[in-house]
C-alpha cells in the first residue's frame, strides 16, 4: 500500500490538535479522568501517524538535517526534558506522592484510606488468585502474584 499525504496530512493535523488540547486540558486539572485516555491513545496514534508523515517527507527532511537544524532542536528539547525530570525528582506531584505512601502503606490502613471493606476485597483478590499471604503492602502483593498492578488496585476497589 503507497502512503497517500491525502490521508496523513488530515489524521497528522487532526490528531495533533487533540493530543495538544488534551494535553491543555490535563495541565489546568480540566475533565481529569477523560483527557488522560484520550491523551494516552491518540498520543500513540500521532507518533505511528509522525512516522507515515516522516516518511513521505524524507526528502524534504533531509535538506534539514544538511542544514544542521535539528541539532540545536534536539538539544533544545533534550535540555528542556531533561530539566522537567529533574524538576519532578526535587518537587513531585501531589498525585505522586499520595500514590507512593498508598504503595508503601500497610495493607489494613490501606483498606481504611480507600474506604473498603478489607474482608470482600480479600476475597475479590483471592477469587481472582491473587493472594496477599506474606505480603505486607500493596507492591508486595503485585510483586508476589505477579499479578498488574491497576488489576489489583481496581479489584481493590470495585
Amino acid at each position: 500500500m503507497k502512503l497517500n499525504r491525502n490521508y496523513i496530512t488530515p489524521f497528522i493535523s487532526l490528531v495533533f490538535l487533540v493530543v495538544g488540547l488534551s494535553g491543555m486540558l490535563m495541565f489546568f486539572h480540566l475533565f481529569d479522568g477523560y483527557t488522560e485516555v484520550v491523551h494516552e491513545y491518540l498520543g500513540v496514534f500521532f507518533i505511528i501517524c509522525a512516522v507515515f508523515h516522516i516518511i513521505l517527507n524524507w526528502k524534504a527532511l533531509k535538506i534539514h538535517f544538511k542544514r544542521g537544524v535539528f541539532i540545536p532542536a534536539g538539544l533544545a528539547v533534550a535540555v528542556i526534558s531533561i530539566l522537567f525530570i529533574i524538576q519532578q525528582q526535587y518537587n513531585p506531584k501531589v498525585d505522586t506522592m499520595l500514590l507512593d505512601k498508598i504503595i508503601k502503606a500497610p495493607i489494613n490502613d490501606v483498606f481504611k484510606a480507600l474506604e473498603v471493606d478489607s474482608s470482600k476485597a480479600v476475597k475479590r483478590l483471592e477469587t481472582n488468585g491473587i493472594s496477599i499471604d506474606g505480603a505486607t503492602n500493596l507492591k508486595d502483593i503485585w510483586i508476589n502474584n505477579n499479578a498488574d498492578p491497576e488489576e489489583v488496585f481496581d479489584l481493590i476497589m470495585e
